[in-house]
């Protein structure tokens, strides 16, 4: 999953410090830096109050955000100059789950699929979803099986046919690719 390791997929989305962004580079002298956004909604950025930095305990307040050349500029209390930003570089910037945009019916935070058994349609247990890849097109997800190699699979509706991150489970339909059998068990 991106950069950052994600919460833990157990901690409920209110209680979670999601990751949107990292620290670049300063962009002027008065403590504005360059952030690499990690979200898929940038212009919720836009509308924040607060932010953690790194794993810091208490939110800073956000002076300024606006969205530039595919990245984020940031103005933040506490961070007034070049020299400060340059220590910071690399920091994530994390949000409280309650700031996010709020979610559709269906829709999931990504740390929320680490951790699911995956099945196939037919309820055959395929392995454990171990990470997220965020790929630009789509999220790859990588499942382990008991044995074998991992299986990576698109998460798409054709793919992605049920996820219950409460029931632990997430059911699959595994690709077949051109000269494979198809098989009914993993």
């Amino acid at each position: 999953m991106a950069d950052t390791a994600g919460p833990d997929p157990d901690v409920p989305p209110e209680r979670a410090r999601l990751t949107v962004g990292t620290i670049l580079a300063a962009h002027g002298v008065q403590g504005e830096f360059k952030v690499r956004l990690q979200t898929d909604d940038p212009e919720h950025l836009l509308t924040l109050k607060r932010i953690y930095l790194g794993d810091e305990a208490a939110p800073r307040t956000v002076l300024g955000a606006r969205l530039h050349a595919g990245n984020a500029l940031m103005r933040v209390q506490g961070i007034s100059s070049p020299d400060t930003v340059e220590r910071l570089r690399g920091t994530a910037l994390r949000i409280r789950g309650t700031d996010a945009r709020p979610l559709a019916s269906n829709e999931y935070f990504l740390y929320q699929m680490v951790g699911l058994d995956a099945f196939d349609e037919a309820g055959n247990r395929l392995g454990r979803v171990t990470d997220v890849m965020e790929t630009g097109a789509n999220d790859v997800l990588v499942i382990a099986p008991e044995d074998g190699p991992d299986m990576l699979l698109p998460s798409h509706p054709d793919v992605v046919l049920e996820m219950d991150p409460a029931a632990g489970r997430i059911v699959v339909r595994p690709l077949t690719y051109y000269g494979e059998q198809e098989s009914t068990s993993p």
